[in-house]
């Protein structure tokens, strides 16, 4: 189908004329929603490609597939039909409507003045599962992972070779990294991928399946990815001795988007103080998006931090684009979202 502008409703197969089933398939191709990129130059390359379609119109126009019995197609062919045709529907009817997206990421690598790309299974997306979303904060703090090498002394750059490490004084692979609340992985993939040395990545039971399952469908990035790992680690009971004595101890701590409750602020400071190797070399990184209904927890996760007895060394502000719930009939709306990030060390005493 070729047109001179975008597609309308009208300009689509119209079932009354009893179209072939190629001719569906081929139009609901075209009606395909992908995920959008978070990127600001790709963002608007994304505005321009979806321009090709006018919404106006097409969830009635899906709709009626659906319904319709389809009689002049062959059974299989029908079933293929309504199923793509469902598929287009859910897709203009928000984030959490679709069964399971996956997404492409890709992260520049400035060391070896190349890129790598992460591929990330996102399952159906529930309210008690937000893990299971790749948000925005994750996207902008992996990016900006390879900047922060001169703020983080555990690791030092070969720049012969192009390649990260743990820095000469130390030894081989003593230095660990710790993502809290890793969702579908894609920091703590990234930092693996960059650095080269352990990286542990962390969230609660549901979310660990997926996480694991996307660390191993990106091994092929990473150099040792026997020393990449996952597991359970629930901030609220860190405060037991019991669970004490069995968290993970790292010289860099990251986490990205991880405040979604009033009790957040506190379990995830309290637990970072726990987990943070207490060397000066020691950092916490942290990416946290300025959601106007979650000010008041990313100012009091600050005011735990300090008190604590972290410092912020370094902070800085990020933009992308997020997608949640469309409201205008695209299940992909792209939201701007302003991230803050902050690099917090132990104070000296």
């Amino acid at each position: 189908m070729r047109l001179s502008g975008p597609a309308t409703a009208l300009d689509l197969p119209q079932l009354y004329t009893h179209p072939s089933a190629t001719e569906l398939i081929a139009s609901l191709e075209l009606l395909a929603s992908e995920p959008t990129s978070w990127d600001l130059k790709t963002h608007r390359d994304d505005d321009e490609a979806q321009a090709v379609i006018d919404e106006a119109g097409i969830p009635k126009y899906l709709t009626g597939i659906v319904a319709s019995q389809l009689g002049w197609i062959d059974d299989e062919r029908r079933e293929e039909i309504w199923e793509a045709a469902s598929k287009r529907l859910s897709e203009r009817s928000g984030r959490t409507a679709i069964p399971s997206v996956s997404r492409t990421f890709v992260i520049s690598n400035p060391f070896t003045k190349s890129s790598f790309s992460i591929n990330l299974h996102e399952p159906s997306l529930t309210s008690d599962n937000l893990g299971h979303k790749t948000w925005v904060a994750s996207y902008l703090l992996a990016k900006r992972l390879p900047l922060l090498l001169p703020d983080l002394p555990s690791l030092r750059l070969d720049n012969v070779h192009g390649v990260v490490g743990v820095a000469s004084h130390l030894p081989k692979l003593s230095t660990q990294i710790l993502e809290l609340g890793a969702g579908t992985g894609l920091v703590g993939i990234t930092a693996a991928a960059l650095f080269h040395v352990p990286v542990h990545l962390t969230d609660l039971p549901t979310i660990i399946p997926n996480l694991q399952a996307n660390v191993s469908r990106n091994n092929h990035i990473i150099v040792n990815p026997e020393h990449t790992t996952t597991g359970v680690l629930d901030w609220s009971h860190c405060s037991s001795r019991v669970e004490q004595r069995c968290l993970p101890k790292a010289d860099i701590i990251l986490s990205a988007d991880p405040l979604y409750s009033p009790l957040h602020p506190t379990w995830l400071a309290n637990t970072i103080e726990r987990c943070l190797d207490k060397g000066h070399m020691a950092r916490v990184i942290v990416e946290l998006p300025l959601r106007e209904a979650y000010v008041p927890e990313v100012e009091e996760f600050k005011l735990r931090m300090e008190g604590n007895g972290l410092k912020l060394l370094r902070e800085g502000n990020d933009v992308g684009y997020d997608d949640w719930e469309g409201s205008s009939g695209s299940g992909y709306e792209k939201l701007k979202v302003v991230c803050w990030w902050g690099i917090w060390g132990l104070t000296e005493k």
